[in-house]
């Protein structure tokens, strides 16, 4: 699965792929520019292709490819574009090269199927960023306390303790970050749902707002990252928003 491809020695490409055999893999692509190029459908973002490479001194070659399926409406869609990228972005800046994560080629090819497909792609990006950090260990504790344990139907997010304080034991605290009892349920389903049947969630604009302060502030204190696809997408929405007022002004 192509991630992100970028310029190298002229009509060249350094593409980073993730794929199932060795995971996170870096590899030139000579010749992509040049008209008739037999790998130039494989460095497309989010293309799943048969890759065949060649080791290299510094970096792989990728030598041969077939083009399995290419994900054409991802790259027609501006804003699943956007949460697409998000998803490459976020596994290719935590993984380390010839890393394999069990299981994590297989749930990008299906977000990718269904972002391709859905009418909903802010929640089908929500829940592969839930599923990403429990796959890794990081998911935020939303169902008890993270100190006492108690159990919980909302709370006072800490981005430092990994989720949830009680009333007790968030006493003094400052920066967290308050959830509703509808925020707490929300992720709870975003998790919980099939990715088919996400669109099937009801989620008003206020909790909306919570569910994302959540996970950026999750993702940035616990992976150390501040994903630029998703500042992309903020700033295509607010400009939406504002051609949307404009035009009924």
């Amino acid at each position: 699965m192509t991630l992100v491809a970028r310029a190298f020695r002229g009509s060249g490409r350094m593409v980073t792929f993730y794929t199932q055999e060795r995971g996170l893999v870096e590899a030139a692509a000579s010749g992509i520019g040049k008209p008739g190029s037999s790998l130039s459908s494989a460095v497309e973002p989010f293309t799943l292709s048969k890759l065949f490479f060649a080791e290299g001194r510094g970096a792989d070659r990728l030598t041969q490819c077939r083009v399995i399926e290419p994900f054409y409406e991802l790259r027609h869609d501006m804003h699943k574009y956007a949460h697409a990228s998000a998803a490459c972005e976020l596994i290719m800046r935590t993984t380390e090269t010839d890393q394999i994560t069990p299981g994590l080629f297989e749930m990008l090819v299906s977000y990718l199927r269904e972002m391709a497909a859905t009418d909903s792609p802010q929640l089908l990006s929500w829940a592969f960023q839930l599923a990403y950090l429990n796959l890794s260990g990081l998911g935020p504790v939303m169902h008890q306390c993270v100190e006492c344990g108690c159990e919980l139907k909302s709370g006072l997010y800490s981005a430092e303790r990994g989720g949830l304080l009680c009333d007790r034991c968030c006493v003094g605290m400052e920066g967290g970050l308050p959830l509703s009892p509808g925020a707490v349920q929300s992720i709870a389903a975003i998790s919980r749902f099939h990715v088919t049947q996400l669109g099937r969630l009801k989620i008003t604009d206020n909790i909306k707002r919570e569910v994302d302060a959540l996970l950026r502030s999750h993702i940035r204190y616990h992976l150390d990252l501040a994903l630029k696809s998703e500042t992309f997408l903020r700033k295509l929405m607010a400009s939406e928003q504002k051609g949307a007022t404009d035009h009924d002004g």
